[in-house]
């Protein structure tokens, strides 16, 4: 877990976080994708490996966070790259995700204080699958941002933007947390403090620290 300044400046008085969703308001998302490749006797990283470092993989992933695909025909492309029955396929490789307490209760506290927070996430379309269910975003969070109803995804620095105008707050006075470190450099050339949220102790206690309310 790292975290980087603004590029400014003098003291910065945070009135913004926002968060990623998936391995950052949920349970690890990478170590999910694991799990579920060695369930299904493939090497822990296929999954990773298929969205990030083949052709097609990437235009798909592409496609479905940006709203331009089905979640379906997603899925029907991981099956055939992953060799693996598609029938619902996001389902069983999500399905280790849970709520995060110690960062609900965070965003609990940092609304508390008056700090506006908002979700930022790139989704996996509209489907069977439905990755948000049971977590009420819209009661927990000022504004929810997620990538195909928008049809923008991270790292466009204009849903990065347009997530700091919903909850009211400036791009240089938020806080912007993801558990991938390819999200962040657009953030930070934005003026937004960033944290890299790779262990959940050490995550929240920065984020409270960086937003003065350890």
């Amino acid at each position: 877990m790292r975290s980087a300044p603004p590029r400014k400046l003098g003291y910065v008085s945070y009135r913004g976080l926002i968060l990623d969703f998936g391995g950052v308001v949920t349970t690890d998302f990478y170590g999910a994708l694991s799990a579920f490749c060695i369930r299904e006797g493939l090497p822990p990283d296929a999954f990773v490996h298929v969205l990030r470092h083949t052709d097609r993989g990437r235009r798909a992933l592409a496609g479905v966070e940006s709203g331009q695909i089905s979640q379906r025909a997603y899925e029907q492309v991981l099956g055939r790259l992953l060799g693996l029955d598609d029938q619902g396929l996001l389902g069983r490789a999500l399905a280790d995700l849970r709520p995060r307490a110690e960062v609900l209760d965070l965003v609990h506290h940092v609304r508390a204080a008056g700090i506006a927070a908002g979700v930022l996430s790139n989704s996996w379309g509209r489907g069977d699958y439905e990755p948000y269910q049971g977590y009420d975003l819209d009661g927990c969070f000022d504004a929810v941002v997620i990538s195909d109803q928008v049809g923008l995804r991270k790292p466009d620095p204009a849903i990065y933007l347009l997530t700091a105008a919903k909850i009211g707050v400036p791009a240089a006075e938020c806080v912007f947390v993801d558990d991938t470190a390819a999200n962040l450099p657009v953030a930070r050339d934005l003026d937004m403090a960033t944290v890299h949220f790779t262990d959940s102790d050490a995550g929240v206690a920065e984020i409270e620290r960086m937003l003065g309310i350890a």
